[in-house]
């Protein structure tokens, strides 16, 4: 199992190691994520684990996939949201473990992610409800 120093994104060359050689930053006690809350955040709003596991455009390809996936069917939108909550929890655990980089969680990435999925949603609403009518419409001139 290797280990990065989440400052310079650095190896180590010792999974129990207080100090980056490279950097001098503290490694131990502030770089732990929670895998689930991080799993939680996907399941509320998907693509939001991957967020706060600080990796936006991951948030944003998981949300996009499941948008997209549930535009077209149901179960490759919810099998993409699924697979959202499952890498979040996943990748906090690897991030704790020291297997992958420790990124940042970032409350104002969070917080404009919330946004724009807010708004997406909003939008998909609306979009269904167009192509909806539209359908409806030709089928009734039949």
């Amino acid at each position: 199992m290797s280990n990065f120093c989440p400052e310079c994104g650095n190896k180590l060359i010792s999974s129990n190691a207080e100090i980056c050689p490279g950097c001098g930053v503290r490694l131990r006690g502030s770089t732990e994520k929670s895998p689930g809350l991080a799993a939680l955040c996907g399941l509320l709003f998907t693509g939001m684990g991957q967020v706060y596991n600080g990796d936006v455009s991951r948030g944003f390809l998981i949300l996009g996939g499941a948008v997209i996936g549930g535009a077209f069917f149901i179960i490759p939108g919810l099998a993409v949201a699924i697979y959202g909550i499952y890498d979040a929890y996943t990748t906090a655990k690897r991030m704790n473990a020291g297997e992958i980089p420790y990124r940042e969680t970032s409350a104002l990435h969070m917080g404009l992610f919330l946004i724009a999925w807010v708004f997406g949603v909003v939008a998909f609403l609306i979009l269904t409800v167009l192509v909806t009518a539209v359908l409806a419409a030709v089928l009734y001139s039949l």
